[in-house]
């Protein structure tokens, strides 16, 4: 009978202790239009930037900071997962070292209200104050994507112990890739206590950023409120190996952002009224392209997303044509010696300085005429083939003049393969030009 006893007391104990283990806990937010969060992120990064030299492969230490706090309502949403955003931002900052130069970013008060949404795989984020210039758009676009966070639970009841794999969307907006290749990403709940459930993602990723590859390996642990069904915080640690591509050096760095995000009621500052100026469904044109004003006030231009600044100085400009992930063309804007009131370089006086370029070799002249005559700028596009550094090379150089003197130079460079992807893209590039620049707008 004792025997017996023991025998059912461990049949019971066996019994109860299979029933906690297969216990089940729901994993799942489903967000709404109308939810609205309170949102702060902290990252630090630190490694190395890989540029080529004659002699070999010089590292450069880079270092980087970022905080970013934020009120965000979701606007519209599908499949729990937020498509549209709105986001005020109290705090948007970043400080970065690079050798031993350093630099600071912010974003500027009017620009504060940004709406985010899901453009296809892509992320677009704009300010319905205004353009951004590009630091604040990488201030904006390039933390932790919020949206895209419940999409690292499982969407069901998972006992401890239980796998499930991230879904290659959610992997991609995470790991901020234009395009994926290939991901690992496995979440994992760990345990449950006092109503909180923990869970880890690990795993590697590959894809393509900017036209370059890059290779990721992720950890993260984040915690999901079992009675708010919100997740409520994330540590998220990813390790770069980044190729060299066409706007960007080659990297290794290791960042790691810490998320806390806290379900609120909707703040006056998102309100129906705040967001008056928020426009419904896609963004007009004007709000996504991207503001340059020379620091000595000598022009200033709007410009589209898919041109990258890749070096400044005091002398010119430089910027990249990027056409999904592809390298098109070069543009340089070099500020022009000021004429004469009412007056700039004739046609031939700009060509005889265009063809006296160093390394320029020009062979065949395509077009030569004015592409804009107005009483406020007059504009001259000299197009020509020819070679640099024995490659074939095609040049398209404008001239933009106002009638105050003051004048500015544009040459595109390109092969003489990608000028159908050119197109008109280069007109309108110069065409945004004003001189002298636009007033400040901060």
């Amino acid at each position: 009978m004792f025997a017996r006893r023991v025998f059912m007391a461990a049949t019971v104990l066996l019994a109860a202790t299979s029933a906690v283990r297969c216990q089940t806990y729901p994993l799942a937010e489903a967000v709404q239009a109308g939810d609205c969060f309170h949102v702060s992120l902290d990252m630090k990064l630190s490694g190395e930037i890989r540029v080529r030299k004659d002699d070999g492969v010089a590292k450069i230490a880079l270092k980087a900071d970022a905080s970013h706090d934020f009120q965000e309502r979701t606007l519209n949403a599908a499949d729990g997962l937020a498509q549209r955003a709105a986001r005020v931002y109290e705090t948007a900052k970043a400080a970065i070292h690079i050798g031993n130069d350093a630099s600071e970013r912010t974003l500027r008060n009017d620009r504060r209200l940004v709406v985010a949404q899901r453009d296809k795989e892509q992320l677009l984020v704009y300010s319905s104050g205004g353009s951004f210039t590009q630091d604040e758009l990488e201030l904006a676009h390039d933390h932790l994507d919020t949206l895209a966070l419940p999409g690292l639970l499982p969407g069901k009841a998972v006992a401890v112990g239980d796998t499930w794999k991230i879904p290659n969307a959610v992997a991609q907006a995470l790991c901020n890739y234009e395009g994926l290749t290939e991901q690992t990403l496995t979440g994992k709940l760990d345990e449950v206590k006092d109503g909180v459930a923990v869970f880890s993602v690990a795993g590697t990723s590959n894809g393509i950023d900017q036209g370059a590859m890059v290779k990721m390996t992720v950890t993260a642990t984040g915690r999901f409120d079992l009675n708010a069904k919100r997740l409520t915080s994330l540590e998220w640690t990813q390790k770069d190996d980044r190729d060299q591509g066409p706007v960007s050096p080659a990297s290794a760095v290791e960042a790691t952002t810490k998320l806390v995000r806290k379900p609120v009621e909707q703040p006056a500052s998102l309100s129906n009224t705040a967001l008056v100026s928020v426009p419904d469904g896609a963004p007009p044109h004007p709000m996504v392209q991207l503001e340059f004003a020379d620091a000595n006030h000598r022009f200033s231009f709007l410009y589209d997303r898919e041109w990258q600044i890749t070096s400044q100085t005091d002398a010119h400009v430089v910027l990249r044509l990027m056409d999904h992930g592809d390298f098109v063309a070069q543009a340089t804007v070099t500020p022009w010696t000021k004429a004469e009131k009412g007056m700039h370089l004739t046609p031939d006086a700009f060509r005889e300085a265009m063809n006296g370029t160093p390394g320029w070799e020009p062979e065949k002249e395509l077009q030569a005429e004015p592409a804009e005559s107005t009483d406020e700028r007059w504009i001259f596009r000299l197009s020509e083939t020819g070679k640099m550094e024995d490659l074939d090379v095609m040049q398209n150089f404008y001239l933009v003049a106002a009638p105050g003197g003051e004048q500015v130079v544009v040459a595109v460079t390109l092969t003489p393969k990608q000028a159908d992807k050119l197109a008109a893209r280069d007109i309108a590039l110069v065409g945004g030009i004003e001189l002298p620049a636009a007033p400040d707008k901060k």
